[in-house]
This record gives structure tokens, C-alpha cells and sequence, in this order.
């Protein structure tokens, strides 16, 4: 009995430590009540028989003005991208991971031989932003990738929700160091892709009634959640953006995801409306617009001048769960079908939509603007490439 003495006090002391770690704060602290849960299951299977349109391969060559191409690292692997584009109906894709300085210059001399289908846009550096002289030593590097065969800026969601001042408040788009980036785009004619705010459930709280709850996103961590963390609310980009489209008429802005409200389509329309240097594209919110199949059918026909196609994909996905989707959305009629989702959990749960979706049946002269003559008025260089797909498919 005695040799167990030690191991037995050890244990005690253990559990001691234990409790006093579980007393003096929360594993989460922005997020005390945080309690872990079971994996969501994958969606059942509807037992209904529902009429599918047979359907691969987008109906004209698509514009994919949102993906990320950060694995495209050799010839080989362009290769690779175009034969899954020529099979699934991708005419073009714009690569929002150029990235800047040399290793935008290294995707650039990779990518040369395949520059009809694959374009790189260059994702700004915000290292130094708070250093005297970061606005003009930036604005002159993003010229030279300008000059170099950049087909765009890729601004992502760090501005706004991340990015601080010395003082620690956040950093905001319409903020006067930005300004010369955005006319530096003007100046070029070059497009501004911005992804600001995120999904609006992740400034909710955490539980059953936040539907991105529901679909398992929060299953072990609260991390991507913003309730009570100190960050800006969405009116607070919202506003900052505003003033950015506003000081800059002659910039033109492709906000990504439906800018981000895609939950209130009105808020959608108002910043159509307001700003004619506005445009949006869809990408990850067919999860979300397929829920409401003629509210948005009737929004594509109003604005469709000012929407674009957009996947926030990569190489990695498959045509079957991903690209498919998006095709049977916007081309067909057809009820109750999988989105493309995002993010899928260990058991196959589609983490951005619990849910199925319907498809608007856009007509084609709408469905070929959406696929790509918008996208056009931006990509010059690639309008030859799109031409002889068209001619190739007649």
C-alpha cells in the first residue's frame, strides 16, 4: 500500500491543478460559454424522386473571377487545372493568390505558357502598414505587377477585421492610406476584388439558433467568431466601404461573396444602386441564394449587368460536388440538390448550409453575362481566349 502513497498524491495533485486551471479562466476567453459538440452527420438522403436536367459542364465558358490557385506551383500543375476546367466548362480562372513582390513575379513566370486560361491577380502586403512611407513604396510595387501582367487586386477580409492601427483600433478600407492603391487601379483600369466583413452568423452568438452553429462550423473551436471578441461590427465595414466607393468614383469594386449580404438582398440592391463603381460576384453564397429561388431570380434579371461568376474554389475541388452545383443553380429549374459547399466536416456535413437548394434557370442571354461578358469589361486580355471557346462550341 505504501509504494501506491507517491502516486496516489500525485494524482491528487494533478487533479488539484486541474481545477484550479478550470477555475482561473475558460479554455475560449472572448468566448466563456463555448461547450464543444458531437460532429454533425451528412444530410440525409431525400427518398422523394426529383426530376435532375443531366448536366457537367457549364452551358457557355465561365469566368471564374474568385478562386484560389495557391497550389499551382509548376507546369505541371496548370496542366492539370486547365484539363478540369476544359471538363467542367471553365474558360477562364482568375487566380486571387498572385501574390506580391517575388512571389508574384515567380506565379507570373510558372503560369507565361497558360496565361489564356489561367490570370493571376496581385494580393496586396499589408506588412509595414503602419510604417511611415508603406502608401507609396506599396503603390508603386502594385504598379509594377500592373505593368508586369497583373489582371487585378485581391484585397481579403484581414482588412477590417484584422488589420490594427498602433493604437489598436482596426484599419478600415476607407482609410487615407489605402487611397493610393485604389487609384493606382484606376489609373490602370484594373479591378479591385475586395472581400470585406464576413458571414453574418459568425457576428452572432454561438448556439442552436445561429444556423452556422446548426451545420457544425463551431463543433470544437469558436475560432471565426466575432460576438462580444472586440472586433468591428458588420455596420462599421459596411459604412467604410460606403465611404471608399464613394471617394473613389473612378475605381471599380467587385465585392466578393454578394458583399458579404447575401442575407439581406435589399442592403445588396441599395449598394448597386448608390454606387455605379459597385459590382459583386457570387462566390461562396450559392448556399445561401439557393435557398430563395425567385426572390433571386429576380434580382439576377434586375442587376444582371453587375453580377459575376465566382466560385472561391481551387484545384482540389471535384466537378461532381463542386463545380456541377453551381451550373445546376444558375442554368435549371431543378429542386432540392446539394450545394457546393465550402467546407465539408470529417462525416461529410456541409459546414456553410445545412440545408438543400433550388436552381433560377437564368435565360442565356443573362446566364452569358454572368459567365462571362462582365467579367470581360475587366480582363481584356483574355477576351480572344473566351471568343475561341465560344467559336469552338458552336
Amino acid at each position: 500500500m505504501r509504494c501506491w502513497l507517491p502516486i496516489l498524491a500525485l494524482l491528487s495533485a494533478v487533479l488539484c491543478l486541474t481545477a484550479v486551471g478550470q477555475k482561473t479562466g475558460p479554455r475560449f476567453p472572448s468566448h466563456p460559454d463555448f461547450q464543444p459538440t458531437p460532429e454533425a452527420p451528412a444530410m440525409p438522403k431525400a427518398l422523394m424522386k426529383l426530376p435532375r436536367t443531366p448536366i457537367t459542364r457549364a452551358k457557355f465558358p465561365a469566368v471564374d473571377f474568385h478562386l484560389h490557385g495557391r497550389a499551382l506551383r509548376s507546369a505541371e500543375d496548370y496542366r492539370k487545372m486547365i484539363k478540369l476546367m476544359d471538363e467542367t466548362g471553365l474558360g477562364v480562372i482568375c487566380n486571387m493568390d498572385g501574390g506580391f513582390g517575388k512571389s508574384f513575379d515567380q506565379n507570373m513566370k510558372v503560369g507565361e505558357p497558360f496565361r489564356d486560361r489561367i490570370i493571376h491577380f496581385a494580393r496586396l502586403n499589408f506588412d509595414g502598414i503602419n510604417e511611415p512611407g508603406w502608401s507609396a513604396k506599396t503603390a508603386v510595387e502594385l504598379e509594377r505587377c500592373f505593368r508586369a501582367g497583373a489582371a487585378g487586386l485581391k484585397i481579403n477580409k484581414v482588412l477590417g477585421l484584422d488589420l490594427k492601427n498602433s493604437d489598436g483600433s482596426y484599419i478600415q478600407s476607407d482609410d487615407p492610406r489605402l487611397d493610393s492603391i485604389w487609384e493606382m487601379c484606376a489609373r490602370h483600369n484594373k479591378p479591385v476584388m475586395i472581400h470585406t466583413s464576413d458571414s453574418y452568423g459568425r457576428f452572432l452568438p454561438i448556439g442552436p439558433e445561429n444556423e452556422r452553429y446548426e451545420a457544425g462550423l463551431w463543433r470544437s473551436s469558436p475560432e471565426g467568431n466575432y460576438y462580444k471578441t472586440g472586433h468591428p461590427s458588420p455596420g462599421v465595414i459596411e459604412k467604410a466601404r460606403e465611404n471608399m466607393h464613394a471617394k473613389h468614383p473612378k475605381t471599380r469594386f467587385v465585392n466578393a461573396h454578394i458583399a458579404m449580404l447575401y442575407y439581406d438582398m435589399d442592403k445588396v440592391a441599395a449598394l448597386l444602386a448608390k454606387y455605379p463603381n459597385a459590382d459583386v460576384e457570387i462566390s461562396a453564397t450559392v448556399q445561401d441564394l439557393g435557398r430563395a429561388p425567385l426572390m433571386i431570380r429576380k434580382f439576377f434579371l434586375k442587376y444582371q449587368d453587375r453580377i459575376l461568376f465566382g466560385s472561391d474554389g481551387n484545384p482540389g475541388r471535384g466537378s461532381e460536388e463542386f463545380w456541377t452545383p453551381h451550373w445546376r443553380f444558375l442554368e435549371t429549374y431543378d429542386e432540392h440538390f446539394d450545394h457546393p459547399a465550402q467546407l465539408r466536416g470529417p462525416l461529410g456535413a456541409p459546414l456553410h448550409g445545412r440545408w438543400k437548394i433550388y436552381g433560377i434557370g437564368l435565360p442565356d442571354d443573362v446566364l452569358r453575362k454572368v459567365y462571362y461578358a462582365n467579367a470581360l469589361r475587366y480582363l481584356p486580355s483574355v477576351r480572344a481566349s473566351i471568343e475561341k471557346q465560344l467559336a469552338a462550341r458552336r
